[in-house]
């Protein structure tokens, strides 16, 4: 019997050591950061700069891999239902605080649970929208926006093509106290088109999709939905500066792991974030691409998407939204 307890004191003693000595050589092999979109896009090609960066900082190769589909919920349930040992990562973004807040009120079925089957690990980048007008629009700011649009209740139009853009402007329009319209789109590119040509007025849209035409005097600035000012255009104010007061949605990017991964793979691979995007060639790269770079601890991140999920369930309980499957 005595002999029989040695043996299983042992037996633990030796998983407990193994398990310690994983998580302090983590990692030994390639790590796979899994993106919801296709590749070249804009979520894409940010994943593959810091996967470098990261790569660096870890000796091993890290991976993106692409699996499109259902606004990242694909990739999303892949990765959660994949084993937690930090080998295998989710790039989340805005739209899945979005979705989760509509699972969360009954009328969007995802089969995981955002903030419970995966873990953060890290924010890694804030990207600018903002608002845009088609030149012909006659108005120059945001307040004669607001004014015109009050003036003629649902003549006015969005182009939407995203989750993001979809509830950027129910809030606006809850908090503006105005009726505008939305026209759905398949992309960006489409509606970016139809506002050049002028068969839509308005969208909310990436900002880097926009910069051109916007230092052309194609397409007119309103405002970005940041709490700052993007320094790519200093003189557009933020939507809060513009008249709308407390307006801020912007678009992010983050990693996370399946829920269970160890607290020190976690913070090795925050670390390694980190550490990538202090690099000041990497953040001179992704400010090119129009995102700041804002890593802070997993915990900050937790708290982050939580009070987005919160954020977005609001807008979309007041506005009657559904994203239903």
């Amino acid at each position: 019997m005595r002999f029989a307890s040695r043996f299983l004191q042992f037996v633990a003693t030796c998983a407990l050591s193994v398990g310690i000595a994983s998580a302090a050589s983590f990692p030994t092999k390639p790590i796979h950061i899994v993106v919801g979109f296709p590749a070249g896009g804009g979520s894409d090609v940010v994943a593959r700069q810091v996967a470098a960066g990261m790569s660096q900082e870890l000796g091993q190769p890290v991976i993106v891999e692409n699996r499109a589909g259902a606004g990242g919920n694909i990739a999303a349930l892949a990765v959660a239902k994949s084993a937690p040992d930090g080998y295998t990562l989710y790039l989340s973004t805005a739209s899945n605080g979005i979705n989760a807040a509509a699972a969360s009120l009954g009328n969007l079925k995802l089969d995981y649970d955002f903030l419970k089957d995966l873990q953060p690990i890290v924010l890694l980048v804030r990207n600018q929208n903002i608002l845009v007008a088609n030149p012909a629009l006659p108005v120059t700011s945001l307040q004669e926006l607001i004014v015109l649009a009050r003036a003629k209740p649902g003549a006015l139009n969005f182009g939407v093509m995203t989750p993001a853009s979809l509830v950027a402007g129910e809030m606006f329009r809850q908090m503006a106290g105005v009726s505008i319209s939305d026209i759905p789109y398949k992309g960006a590119s489409p509606v970016v088109n139809d506002l050049l040509g002028g068969q839509v007025e308005l969208a909310f849209i990436d900002v880097a999709a926009v910069v051109p035409h916007i230092q052309s005097g194609k397409l007119r600035a309103l405002g970005v939905t940041s709490a700052q000012r993007f320094d790519g255009l200093p003189d557009v104010p933020t939507l809060n500066e513009a008249g709308v007061p407390g307006y801020e949605a912007s678009g992010w990017l983050g990693l996370m792991a399946p829920a269970g991964t160890p607290p020190d793979v976690i913070l090795t691979l925050n670390q390694a974030a980190a550490k990538a995007l202090a690099n000041p060639d990497l953040r001179l790269r992704l400010t090119n691409l129009a995102v700041t770079p804002d890593a802070g601890s997993s915990e900050q991140y937790r708290a982050f998407l939580q009070s987005e999920v919160e954020k977005w369930s609001r807008v979309l309980r007041a506005g009657n939204i559904s994203l239903g499957n």
